[in-house]
């Protein structure tokens, strides 16, 4: 049966193949979908066996293509949750013109509402792209995503002035009287040393 049905299982893998996907993990995972299908086929429910096998192969294919178009594993369960989650929102926005809060979601789900919230950020990971993705997936161009992203951190040299200025102003500060602090501080925003200080406790 497995044999016999192997262009279906390719087939079927062929639909799902885009970018980011590897056409041959797609008709391993589509094999094995049709052998769970051959497993589980009870020809006396009166079904074709094609029709049944193709739920299966689908099922494994769509895993497969999900996991390979993101950059973080994300778990089957924590993914299907985060989907209904979202498809949740979208009727009740539809409906009542309005969203439920995290606890009537978890509710309608028959979850907790721990678990909703980290298949909701997993489910948000899912949309993450890797910076050392390739800008065109023509083979000829090498260029990736990080190479054109903007740096806009300091140089190593910039910092070490940065970080210098802010010692000399900071010494500087710490000459003056506690009423002249508080009165430089307040006027140009400098708190990140002083934090314990008590007496600009109430200027925080």
């Amino acid at each position: 049966m497995i044999n016999s049905n192997l262009r279906l299982a390719i087939n079927i893998a062929k639909k799902y193949h885009r970018k980011g996907t590897n056409l041959a993990d797609l008709i391993q995972e589509s094999n094995i979908g049709l052998i769970k299908a051959v497993d589980k086929f009870d020809w006396r429910k009166g079904f074709k066996f094609s029709t049944y096998a193709t739920w299966w192969i689908m099922q494994s294919v769509q895993k497969e293509s999900a996991q390979a178009n993101t950059v973080i594993n994300v778990p089957g369960h924590a993914s299907i949750l985060g989907w209904k989650y979202h498809e949740l929102l979208k009727v009740c926005e539809a409906d009542y013109g309005e969203m439920p809060s995290i606890e009537e979601a978890a509710n309608i789900l028959g979850t907790s509402k721990v678990t909703l919230k980290n298949a909701i950020d997993a489910y948000r990971l899912q949309n993450c792209i890797s910076l050392d993705s390739p800008l065109k997936d023509d083979g000829e161009n090498d260029k990736m995503l990080v190479d054109i992203i903007p740096d806009d951190s300091l140089s190593p040299s910039e910092n070490a002035n940065d970080k210098s200025i802010r010692e000399v102003v900071m010494a500087a500060i710490a000459l003056l009287s506690p009423r002249e602090q508080k009165v430089v501080r307040l006027r140009f925003g400098i708190y990140e040393d002083a934090k314990d200080d008590p007496e600009l406790e109430d200027y925080k």
